[in-house]
């Protein structure tokens, strides 16, 4: 049994999320806020499931949602970084998305050991439109990147297991709140028109 004190940095990410939900829903931001949402509710899952030592009745439900938040928030927050970045039309962003939830499907039924390959490739494509994103300068498009890309080492740290269990599991989902919390600095940030 893992001890009481792994619900903490998961109720880091609830609280990140609540805050970062009310941002994106204000700002009418809908795939990205449906994203963080199903983070958000793995992440609740996993607070009730260790922080109440519900460990063994929550498991699979928790690592249903884990695999949902993988395969369907990630490509949803990624999106709307596509959209953000004014590159491609609504109609292709449509298809897009509908691509991306057939192939997620499919993973989740038949194939859920590409989960993660899928989730990180997915968070490549987040990086690099996030630097295609207009910006007033270029740094300002590198931070960007910067920003995103955080999720990405933060998931590459988590695999190389520097850590003891305890510390790499509360880094992994620090970084996890640290990163939704600058999808806001990310898609926020002053659009600059270029003709």
């Amino acid at each position: 049994m893992l001890p009481a004190h792994y619900a903490l940095s998961e109720v880091l990410i609830v609280l990140v999320s609540l805050y970062t939900l009310t941002v994106f829903f204000k700002e009418r931001r809908f795939y990205s806020f449906t994203g963080v949402f199903l983070i958000s509710c793995a992440a609740l899952i996993a607070s009730i499931r260790f922080g109440i030592n519900y460990q063994n009745e929550l498991k699979s439900f928790h690592q249903l949602l884990s695999a949902i938040s993988l395969l369907f928030g990630i490509p949803l927050i990624v999106i709307e970084i596509m959209k953000r970045s004014n590159l491609l039309n609504n109609k292709i962003i449509y298809l897009v998305l509908l691509i991306a939830i057939i192939i997620s499907l499919f993973i989740l039924l038949q194939a859920k050991n590409l989960i993660i390959l899928v989730a990180a490739s997915w968070l490549i494509i987040g990086a690099i439109f996030s630097i295609l994103i207009s910006r007033e300068s270029a740094l300002m498009r590198i931070v960007s990147g910067v920003f995103f890309s955080l999720i990405i080492i933060n998931l590459i740290l988590r695999r190389m297991d520097l850590f003891d269990p305890s510390t790499s599991w509360h880094l992994y989902h620090i970084g996890i709140a640290v990163w939704l919390y600058l999808l806001i600095r990310i898609l926020k940030q002053k659009e600059t028109k270029y003709v």
